[in-house]
Formats: C-alpha cells, sequence, structure tokens
C-alpha cells in the first residue's frame, strides 16, 4: 500500500499537535512539583501560607506557557534553528524568547489578579517591583522558551525525514531507482546495480556500479526502497546486506560463518547468525 506523504501543512499540525503534548505534560508535571515543594518548605519553616497561593502561582504560568506553544511555533518556523548560520539563529531566538516572557508576563498576571482578587480576597502583588519581577520572570522563561523550540526542531525534522522516505520509497516503487543523500548532494542510482551495502555509523557504504557510495540513511531504510524497487536483498551480517542476484559464490570458513562473493568481485564476511542466503 502506498504511503501517504504529508504536505507542509499537515507536518505543521502533527510537529504542534506533538510538542504542545509533550510540553504540556511536562509544564503540568513542573507545576506540580514546585507547588508541592512551596507548601513543604512552609510547613518546615512553620510559616503561614494560603495552601492555594502555591497552586494558583505555579498553574497561572504554566498554563499560559502551554497557551503559547502555537506561537512559539509559529515565530519557530518563521525562524528556523539553521546550523549553517548561528550568528543569525541565535539573534533571533534571543529576540524570540523577550517577545515570549513578555507575553507570559503579561497574561499570567492578568491571571493571577483575577485569581488573588476573586479567590484570596487580595491584591496580586507584581507591581511592587515590576523591573525586577520582570528580569526575574525572563530568567525564568528563558529555559521553557529554549526546550519549546527544540522540541520543535526535532519533531519537524523527524517528520520531515519520515517524508523524505515516504518520497524516496515512491520514487523506488516508481522508477526502480534509489534517491541517496551524499553530503549535500542527492545521488539516484538503478537499484539492479546494488552489489552491497554495509552500515557505517549513522551512514551505509554502498556498492553499485564499481563504485562505492557514502550515503546518509539506515540499512532498514535502504533496505526498504530496495524492497520497493523489487530488488530481493539479504541480510548476511547485523550491518551488511547484499543483493541475491549479484551473489556468485558463497565459501564456507570451517568456523560457522562464510564469505560471499558478488558479481564485482567483492568479498563480504557473513554470520552464522545470518542464514538468509542458504536457500538460495
Amino acid at each position: 500500500m502506498e504511503r501517504h506523504i504529508l504536505s507542509d501543512a499537515e507536518i505543521d499540525r502533527r510537529v504542534l499537535w506533538r510538542v504542545t503534548l509533550v510540553a504540556g505534560l511536562f509544564f503540568l508535571a513542573i507545576a506540580f512539583v514546585n507547588a508541592s515543594s512551596l507548601l513543604d518548605d512552609a510547613a518546615q519553616q512553620s510559616r503561614a501560607l494560603d495552601r492555594r497561593e502555591p497552586w494558583l502561582l505555579e498553574y497561572s504560568s504554566n498554563l499560559v506557557l502551554i497557551a503559547l506553544v502555537p506561537l512559539a511555533a509559529l515565530y519557530e518556523r518563521r525562524f528556523p534553528v539553521d546550523p549553517d548560520c548561528w550568528g543569525r539563529t541565535l539573534i533571533a531566538h534571543i529576540v524570540g524568547s523577550i517577545i515570549f516572557s513578555a507575553l507570559h508576563v503579561a497574561i499570567m498576571t492578568v491571571l493571577r489578579m483575577a485569581l488573588f482578587s476573586s479567590m484570596l480576597n487580595r491584591p496580586y502583588g507584581f507591581w511592587d517591583d515590576p523591573l525586577g519581577a520582570m528580569i526575574y520572570e525572563y530568567r525564568k522563561d528563558v529555559l521553557p522558551y529554549a526546550l519549546i523550540v527544540l522540541l520543535l526542531t526535532l519533531m519537524r525534522a523527524i517528520e520531515e525525514n519520515r517524508r523524505e522516505a515516504a518520497v524516496a520509497s515512491a520514487e523506488a516503487r516508481r522508477t526502480g531507482r534509489l534517491t541517496l543523500k551524499s553530503g549535500g548532494r542527492t545521488l539516484f542510482l538503478d537499484a539492479r546495480t546494488l552489489e552491497w551495502a554495509q552500515a557505517a555509523g549513522n551512514y551505509v557504504d554502498i556498492r553499485a556500479n564499481g563504485r562505492t557510495h557514502l550515503a546518509r540513511i539506515g540499512l532498514s531504510a535502504l533496505e526498504q526502497q530496495l524492497s520497493e524497487a523489487g530488488v530481493e536483498v539479504a541480510r548476511v551480517h547485523r550491518s551488511r546486506i547484499v543483493n541475491k542476484e549479484k551473489v556468485v559464490e558463497i565459501i564456507p570458513t570451517g568456523d560457522g560463518d562464510y564469505r560471499i562473493r558478488t558479481a564485482d568481485g567483492s568479498e563480504l564476511k557473513g554470520s552464522r547468525r545470518y542464514r538468509a542466503l542458504s536457500a538460495t
């Protein structure tokens, strides 16, 4: 069954939903821990404290942080984290953190003023020292802002990698070609010419047409493309696959393992744990 390829708008919605969920659970947990700690500290110090106050303070702050996630997502979309341009990225997100904190403090203050007046029958004292309070809150807001931007960046990278894999699978199924990233280049190889492939960290060495290419892809993802292209491969080692049509000789080594010779003269070691070629 052909996989649905997500549009940019669909990826944006999926990323926003997941980041809001993860960040929301984290912020709610932090609010619970902080409020509980305030109550415990007051009890240990025999200090009078309305037991509702820590919960009002912490949840009014963290619920506003959750509500600001969509705005942070819009900003991150406009100014994505770019490893090739750290200076511009840093400046953009310093500005973004200031805007984020200002909105957080403004909305939180209005909410607290209403809650303190209606539930505690006293004013909220934020405005006793507004400058000091703004600086204090900004220092606290930098980490939540950075966490939200990091989650957005990671989730978006995951979704875009999945989309690239879906596009590559569709291309392999339609044309029989492999789509591979190698540095800043994109390689298109006839899948039938692949002799073997071997994992090399986050990359895979791919032997095809008498040349070895280093591609940024997982071995399982490469197997998926090959399968879509109609090429039957065998996993002969935890980190190695071979094109069955290119195997010309299987040589036992006497210790249960074996060597495989392919059409271009390559010799590969096969593990006894992977006997996928034994029936060929």
